[in-house]
């Protein structure tokens, strides 16, 4: 199996190696790819290096830069061709993005590891007759029994953002249990409590900072979430440590997109 690398830099084509997969790699958005990994020059050569229908993962930082880079690629693609989509993206940017190579009969799938009760999932969002074209690769990069496939585009990276936002709360509520834990007035060791304190901490902000207005426009009510948010917020602005959400485009309603 053989798939293509647009961009690169960040170890995916690598983990796609380690997969059995053959990746060959293509550099775009400022973005060069792994050291190792066959490369063509530009993205008319993945006509001849890859086989039909071809297989595309997007390496990219995110931002427009990902527009810029699909709206130049996606004109040396051919109908039936799939765009792996595991960036840091905006669901609404997805769909737009999905729509866009829609009209050129091309497959866009976005991609997010979402943790389960059983462990981490690999779940792949996009248009159900596409999903078949990307199994056999996502199967492989996946621990067995972990790809979950869903028709419907965008979903897999809305997943990430609610996930993003539910490991605040989940943070902010360990911050309590822990300082509950340390208030405890009896005579016990304070490594005694250290035991049984939960592990918390979020480095930042990220794509959780999307999920409020998106909350509020979908009429979902998240008021332990919000309050969740907004602490990490301050306690980052407090410590001068400032992390703003990625950029996004704005929001616009799935039915008016789709």
């Amino acid at each position: 199996m053989r798939v293509g690398i647009i961009g690169g830099g960040s170890g995916l084509a690598t983990s796609l190696q380690r997969a059995g997969l053959a990746v060959v790699g293509c550099a775009a958005g400022g973005q060069t790819p792994d050291a190792g990994i066959e490369t063509v020059d530009v993205y008319g050569d993945f006509l001849e290096a890859l086989d039909y229908p071809r297989r595309y993962v997007l390496d990219l930082m995110a931002g427009v830069g990902i527009d810029a880079v699909i709206d130049e690629a996606y004109q040396t693609m051919e109908p039936g061709d799939v765009v792996i989509d595991p960036t840091l993206s905006y669901w609404g940017d997805t769909l737009r993005r999905y729509r866009r190579m829609r009209h050129r009969s091309l497959f866009y799938q976005d991609v997010a590891c979402i943790a389960g009760p059983d462990g981490p999932n690999l779940v792949v969002a996009g248009d159900a007759k596409g999903l078949p074209l990307s199994a056999d690769i996502l199967e492989a990069w996946a621990k067995p029994g972990t790809l979950r496939s869903v028709a419907g585009a965008g979903f897999a990276h809305y997943l990430a953002m609610v996930e993003a936002a539910a490991a605040i709360a989940k943070s902010s509520l360990a911050s309590e249990v822990a300082q509950l834990i340390e208030a405890y007035p009896g005579e016990v060791t304070a490594e005694a409590k250290a035991a049984f304190c939960p592990a918390h901490g979020i480095d930042e902000i990220g794509r959780a900072g999307w999920l409020l207005d998106d909350a509020v426009r979908l009429e979902a009510a998240v008021p332990l979430i919000a309050q969740a948010l907004m602490q990490g917020l301050g306690e980052a602005l407090e410590a001068h440590a400032s992390s703003p959400p990625p950029p996004r485009g704005a929001f616009v309603h799935p039915d008016d997109i789709l």
